[in-house]
């Protein structure tokens, strides 16, 4: 038995939806388990980013993700010493892109089609946010498009926006920071006038997308809640996302918890959007990849 899972990157908090608003995006991780009980060696193999830097067997987080829905399942038939397990890395690491949610979703799905999917669709949203510990990268991985997510008890609702006929452009630094690291630098505590004003950007936010007005991008992808504070950890992340919106970018934000930058725009603006954050970047002797690319629509496919 060979199954695959593909499963997309995402941008998370889009701005002023932190923790609530994530969209997926047109690049991938693929993840390929075959049973072969009856062999005397099994292979790990990982291909792409992280291939040299992540971990082989018990510790990976592919592999950590599928031994819980095993034990969840009541499930003791599978390991390493009878599972080929084969990753193929599209998604850079620690980038604010959803590597590790996508590693999480993949294990989950993989392992409940080995065990015949047994657990329902909820049931696999609710377990992949248990086990990322928040909800805005691992629920638009798994279900495509711009998502929100809102928690109620042990289970939560997700709603579905339109999704967009805009291109995203991903301007990655040649620099890691961790998702621990960039949350321990938020505030317990947020200003009662920066939470209207991230309520308003989330109002201009959804309003963008749902009624197609992409130029209410500019004031959606606003932030006073996590941004700012991020940003001391960016260096001249606010010059790169003026970069962006003064080469046509519709808004521009932090991608998830960072480093990378995100700049939504049209197809014609897209390469000017992605040269002038590169250049912006190289001003202060930073290195940066960019990637133009689309919204994933499908979320987590198997084959």
């Amino acid at each position: 038995m060979k199954i695959k899972v593909i499963v997309p990157a995402t941008t998370a908090n889009l701005g002023p939806g932190f923790n609530v608003f994530g969209a997926a995006l047109s690049l991938y991780n693929e993840f390929e388990v075959e049973y072969v009980p009856d062999v005397k060696k099994t292979h790990f193999t990982l291909n792409g980013f992280g291939k040299k830097s992540l971990p082989k067997g018990d510790k990976n987080l592919f592999w950590q993700s599928m031994q819980k829905i095993f034990k969840v399942l009541g499930e003791d038939k599978y390991n390493l010493k009878n599972l080929n397990i084969i990753i193929n890395a599209g998604i850079p690491l620690s980038g604010g892109l959803g590597s590790s949610a996508s590693a999480i979703v993949g294990g989950i799905f993989l392992a409940n089609a080995l065990c015949g999917n047994k657990l329902n669709k909820t049931q696999v949203v609710d377990l992949a946010v248990k086990i990322e510990g928040h909800p805005d990268n691992v629920i638009p991985a798994i279900y495509g498009g711009i998502c929100i997510y809102s928690k109620d008890g042990n289970s939560g609702t997700v709603v579905q926006l339109p999704v967009p006929k805009l291109k995203i452009v991903l301007c990655v630094p040649a620099f890691e920071l961790r998702t621990k690291q960039s949350r321990r630098i938020l505030p317990k505590c947020v200003d009662f006038q920066n939470l209207i004003f991230n309520m308003s950007r989330v109002a201009f936010l959804t309003a963008s997308f749902c009624c197609s007005d992409f130029s209410l991008l500019k004031m959606g992808t606003q932030d006073k809640v996590h941004q700012p504070y991020r940003c001391k950890m960016i260096p001249a992340m606010d010059e790169v996302l003026e970069a962006a919106l003064y080469a046509g970018a519709y808004g521009a934000c932090l991608s998830g918890s960072g480093p990378t930058l995100a700049a939504f725009c049209n197809a014609k603006d897209a390469v000017n959007v992605q040269k002038s954050m590169i250049k912006r970047w190289k001003k202060d002797n930073i290195y940066a990849d960019a990637y133009v690319l689309n919204f994933d629509a499908k979320g987590t496919v198997i084959i």
